[in-house]
């Protein structure tokens, strides 16, 4: 009996350990939230996400006053690439239809973003899925149309990821090196970027529910952001919906936002 009994916690403890670390393994798309997955598409593997956004009340980054800034994304696009084993590549873009008080409605090119994220560590028994992210934000927006800011940003991030049975938790922080538009003040201002969320299963394999706490903090208050998150993910087939929306808690974030998107994967040439 004690040997049985000794087998059976024996086999009881590897299913929990299993449990602990349960979960998707390769990197998930976690729209309609603006977190980064710690894990990382597998080599060769592709996803495209193509979406649509309206933001409300929303300031350009250095814009003291405001405009009641109105912001559609018609549409947004976002390709990410897995380029070896502990690399992915992103390319995301919008192109945004903007009103603000008047003036009439205008059409023109949100900024072009191009992101590497690099492997740290694979999660573990002990340990998260960690990685390094390293974007830059290229200036093909007007800032004189107020598309944009017409100057490169850089963003450095941590991206923590880990599964457990019933959810999955995502941690991002790091560092946002925005370029100042604005001629006769410092060239550059420094926040401190951060985000938590999680993503709980509704639906087995068919729905998971979204939630997150994203922002950026820094000494120059007028581009300090922030944001609740939350939405929903819907998995048909090889395509993946996802709906959801925000509510700042900063006085220059949005003041609601909607989102929404459908992605689908594909793969890559094998040698190309």
């Amino acid at each position: 009996m004690k040997a049985f009994l000794a087998l059976v916690r024996k086999h009881l403890f590897a299913c929990i350990c299993l449990l602990m670390v349960s979960g998707p393994c390769l990197a998930a798309s976690l729209e309609p939230t603006g977190l980064q997955d710690g894990q990382l598409l597998p080599k060769n593997r592709a996803e495209l996400r193509v979406g649509l956004s309206y933001a409300d009340d929303t300031h350009n980054l250095f814009q003291s006053e405001d405009r009641d800034r109105r912001v559609f994304e018609v549409p947004s696009l976002t390709l990410t690439l897995g380029l070896a084993e502990r690399v992915e590549a992103q390319l995301l873009y919008s192109y945004l239809h903007l009103r603000e008080d008047g003036q009439g409605d205008k059409w023109g090119s949100g900024d072009l973003t191009m992101g590497l994220k690099v492997r740290i560590w694979q999660e573990s028994l002990r340990l998260p899925a960690i990685a390094l992210r390293l974007a830059t934000k290229l200036p093909n927006a007007d800032d004189k149309n107020d598309f944009g800011t017409d100057d490169a940003d850089v963003f450095i991030e941590a991206l923590f990821t880990r599964n457990y049975p019933l959810f999955s938790l995502f941690v991002n922080t790091g560092l946002a090196i925005l370029g100042n538009p604005h001629s006769g003040s410092s060239s550059q201002h420094d926040m401190i970027k951060y985000g938590v969320g999680v993503r709980i299963p509704v639906l087995e394999d068919r729905l998971d529910a979204l939630v997150s706490v994203e922002g950026m903090e820094g000494s120059y208050s007028l581009n300090s952001r922030g944001a609740l998150r939350a939405g929903i993910q819907a998995r048909l087939g090889r395509f993946t919906w996802d709906l959801g929306g925000s509510v700042g808690y900063i006085s220059k974030s949005e003041n609601w936002s909607l989102r929404t998107g459908l992605t689908t994967y594909f793969d890559l040439p094998a040698n190309w």
